[in-house]
């Protein structure tokens, strides 16, 4: 399995974005080509997918912004295809966007994880992240 940073869409990346998305949120509306492209071309975000025999089998989004705070990390639509979980995917996307950031010299990673996943709660625990005691709100405007 390799994992790298997305920097074309082609009609297979369109198709495996297709299957990905319902599997990490129902409600979701898919991403056009544009959307992917427009993503990829971004300052503010990094796309990186893993791969195995040509086929796409995971996606992990990284969102960069710059507050008075200083910089900050999202890690976003973290999603591995169900057919390829227990395979170690989501840890290698992770960890590739782990080391990623710590080139840059930012100090921390933020990442949000609905309690439900229970196995992807467990993952980020073990590679080192700790639950925060926060509240996450949203105003849905539509």
């Amino acid at each position: 399995m390799k994992i790298y940073k997305l920097t074309q869409v082609t009609n297979q990346t369109i198709k495996a974005f297709d299957s990905l998305i319902p599997q990490l949120s129902s409600s979701c509306t898919l991403p056009s080509k544009k959307d992917l492209e427009d993503i990829v071309k971004s300052n503010a975000t990094e796309l990186f997918v893993a791969q195995e025999n040509n086929q796409i089998l995971g996606t992990l989004t990284l969102v960069f912004y710059k507050i008075p705070t200083g910089d900050k990390v999202w890690i976003e639509d973290v999603v591995v295809d169900a057919k390829a979980r227990g395979k170690g995917v989501g840890k290698d996307l992770v960890l590739f966007a782990i080391d990623f950031v710590a080139k840059r010299q930012i100090k921390s990673i933020n990442l949000t994880s609905s309690p439900e996943r229970v196995a992807a709660n467990k993952l980020y625990q073990k590679l080192g992240f700790v639950k925060r005691e926060t509240n996450v709100y949203r105003l849905s405007l539509v």
